[in-house]
């Protein structure tokens, strides 16, 4: 019997010993983490975040490879600024880039409706740079969307999908395209119902800054922007890091330096007021568009000069008073009956005093041109403005010219053919032509500090006027085609032929002084108009379904 005790309290010690043991064990045992759930009300690609409610997000990354043929890897010909639109034996006629970029898009639902954030950003490296163990970082995106209200830096609601049908036509114009690279911004959208809506926005000025040029006084060369000589200019602004001409005394050539490429501008006062009227319906899309920027100028004469020592042309403390320019746009997008998705683009820009709205932007695209070949060479600006603080022949005194705005209109078209689920081609064209009226003609053209020469090679001054045949107007114009190929979902596989042209306007014996630089002499050039073939070759892919912001190819 005791025993039997024995081995029936043995046995109930060790069942209350495992089953302690186990609970020990229970508690040790790491808490299951919680299941991610698919936010299908957001689109494709969305994932509830653990722990934070209703948000949800989406991310991801665009890897792209390019190759261009004198062309950079946006695609841009080589008859913009830059040592490759130098055209000699030490410039490249090849050019690869690689850029990485990573994206995140966070939404939550409110009792306002929903909230967006958006983010993006990344890296590129190129032929000459990357090489040498160095790469460009770039901030694409980063905005709040909410109740109708857009803040922070997103695409310019001016833009009417220039660039969605080519790689490098934009940089001829054909309208605003501020996609690459996004714009600050506060905006608000009204949405009227039936696909109507309409957009207020204050924007940065300062991206929209081509140049203004006080040609009494700064040195405007060949290929470059006028610009000052960056900390020691006063009422400079922050600017990206650009090789520009700074300011100099008359008959005193510079070396170029980093500074701001944006000439005589004084500092920004005020955004640029936009607004759009926005149609889009299913058989395409319609866009009206006005904006309005400010045309501040800072003094007359070299404030470079009067910081060192009141030489020539210093310090007047005297500006010419502020102008107004703007910019009107109307876009259309329209399906046709061709083929499934098969669509036609058009898209026209007029301003006056704001060049970088028809897509001629110092801002990822080109504001200035240059190509040379041989003895001749073709040189444009699209500056914003002139003015100079002597005038006219025969003029002795001092007389502010006031600022004289330059005008601008731009085309561009394209149609989109798929030849089926995975192949489209599209065909474009885009055309820009800048007039430099009246009074701003004159200026260009009798500044001592300018690039034009008369026939014997002597630069020009404002008491005897401009030189006989002398007209900065141009146009540059662009045709070209591309095919996108899609093996599988969201690679893309591109290659664009595009040939473009600079027309100048440029009369016989008039001639264009170079500094000279990079392979290129000194000396006077032939205005003549110049033309290049280009081409690019892409491989992209979006890592993640890609977003309105991301999915361009």
């Amino acid at each position: 019997m005791k025993v039997v005790s024995f081995l029936v309290g043995t046995a109930v010690s060790l069942v209350a010993t495992v089953t302690y043991a186990a609970e020990l064990e229970t508690d040790k045992a790491p808490t299951k983490a919680p299941e991610v759930k698919v936010c299908s009300l957001y689109g494709e690609g969305f994932y509830q975040i653990p722990g934070q409610g209703d948000i949800c997000i989406r991310i991801g990354a665009t890897a792209r490879l390019d190759g261009g043929f004198r062309a950079d890897g946006d695609g841009g010909p080589f008859i913009g600024t830059g040592a490759d639109a130098r055209n000699h034996i030490a410039t490249r006629d090849f050019l690869g880039q690689a850029r990485g970029t990573v994206w995140a898009d966070a939404r939550e639902i409110t009792q306002y409706g929903v909230l967006k954030i958006y983010v993006s950003g990344g890296i590129d490296g190129s032929t000459g740079v990357s090489g040498s163990g160095t790469a460009t970082a770039f901030w694409k995106r980063g905005y709040i969307n909410f109740a109708g209200a857009t803040i922070g830096k997103t695409q310019s609601f001016f833009d009417f999908l220039n660039g969605a049908f080519s790689y490098g036509a934009y940089h001829l114009g054909g309208g605003s395209n501020t996609y690459n690279n996004g714009t600050l911004l506060a905006a608000y959208t009204y949405d009227f119902g039936l696909g109507i809506s309409a957009t207020a926005s204050i924007e940065d000025s300062h991206t929209r800054r081509n140049a203004l040029w006080d040609a009494g006084t700064n040195v405007l060369a060949i290929g470059s922007f006028p610009g000052p000589n960056g900390a020691f200019w006063i009422g400079s602004t922050a600017c990206d890091t650009a090789l520009v001409t700074p300011d100099a005394a008359p008959g005193v050539v510079p070396a170029n330096v980093n500074g701001c490429p944006i000439g005589d501008y004084a500092t920004s006062w005020t955004p640029d007021p936009v607004v759009n009227l926005r149609l889009d319906q299913g058989w395409g899309s319609g866009q009206v568009a006005a904006a309005l920027h400010q045309v501040h100028a800072g003094d007359y004469g070299n404030d470079v000069s009067s910081l060192a020592n009141g030489g020539p042309g210093a310090f007047t403390g005297q500006a010419p008073s502020d102008k107004w320019g703007f910019a009107l746009m109307g876009g259309v997008m329209v399906y046709v009956p061709t083929g499934e998705n098969d669509k036609v683009w058009a898209n026209i820009v007029y301003s006056q005093g704001a060049v970088a709205y028809t897509g001629l932007s110092q801002f990822g695209s080109f504001g200035t041109f240059s190509r040379f070949n041989g003895g001749s060479v073709g040189a444009a600006w699209a500056l914003d403005g002139v003015f100079a603080n002597t005038v006219g022949p025969n003029s002795a005194a001092l007389s502010g010219s006031g600022i004289q705005l330059t005008s601008a209109w731009s085309i561009g078209l394209a149609y989109e053919h798929h030849w089926n689920e995975q192949v489209r081609s599209s065909v474009f064209g885009v055309l820009t032509d800048v007039t430099y009226p009246g009074a701003a003609k004159s200026i260009f053209c009798s500044s001592p500090v300018g690039p034009v020469r008369n026939a014997a090679g002597m630069a020009p001054n404002f008491a005897t006027g401009p030189v006989a045949g002398c007209n900065p107007d141009f146009a540059v114009w662009g045709l070209g085609t591309r095919t996108v190929w899609n093996p599988i979902k969201n690679v893309d596989l591109g290659a664009e032929l595009m040939y473009s042209r600079l027309d100048q306007n440029m009369g016989a014996g008039v001639l264009l002084n170079f500094a000279g630089t990079s392979g290129v002499p000194a000396g006077n050039y032939t205005p003549q108009n110049q033309s290049i073939w280009s081409g690019l070759l892409r491989a992209q892919w979006h890592f993640g379904a890609p977003p309105t912001e991301e999915s361009r190819s």
